[in-house]
């Protein structure tokens, strides 16, 4: 009997192994795919791989190449721009224009002369007070700017004006701060054909 209640116990366990356990399938691959992950290739199941995602390609057109025609070519001329320093003499402690100042500015700007830009800078010697020198040179800037609209100049002015300071000579005589008691202009033209 014991031979008998091994193999009844042997077929009943495999029957049970076979009813409970789960059916293998033979001969079907299973889905890999293959992703980067961490900086290392790694195999995955194609439900586990990360998904990719949707990119934007910016695409820039290719050159338009037009065929050359021979055209007669042409000297393109760039304009001449040029730039000189003009001063007017002013009177100690005054902002009106001296006579000579004015003969200056005559001969040197016409009416509706053709100038690009004006920098009309005020300037002093270095007697009296800062307050009163920085009034003083803004006061000589903008006499001598009201002078060339009255003359029909009409470019561009800028008006700047530096009282104690930015000496031409030393203020060691009266003729020296002469020298320093004037006004700037710096003119910048722009040549035509």
């Amino acid at each position: 009997m014991s031979c008998r209640c091994a193999l009844a116990l042997c077929t009943s366990l495999v029957l049970i192994g076979c009813a409970g356990g789960e059916s293998v399938k033979k001969n079907e691959p299973m889905p890999l795919g293959l992703n980067w992950d961490r900086s290392a290739w790694r195999f995955c199941t194609t439900n586990e791989c990360a998904r990719p995602t949707q990119k934007t390609v910016v695409v820039e057109p290719s050159p338009v190449v037009s065929p050359s025609v021979s055209s007669p070519s042409k000297q393109v001329h760039e304009p001449v721009k040029t730039s000189r320093t003009l001063s007017v003499p002013f009177n100690l402690a005054s902002s009106k224009l001296t006579p000579q100042a004015e003969s200056v500015l005559r001969q040197e700007f016409a009416p509706r002369d053709v100038v690009d830009l004006i920098v009309i800078e005020g300037r002093t010697d270095d007697l009296g007070t800062q307050l009163f020198n920085d009034r003083l040179a803004r006061n000589r800037a903008e006499a001598v700017a009201a002078f060339l609209k009255q003359r029909g100049v009409t470019s561009a002015v800028t008006i700047q004006s530096k009282g104690k300071c930015c000496y031409l000579t030393a203020n060691r005589s009266e003729a020296a701060r002469a020298k320093n008691r004037r006004v700037d202009l710096q003119i910048s033209t722009t040549q035509k054909e």
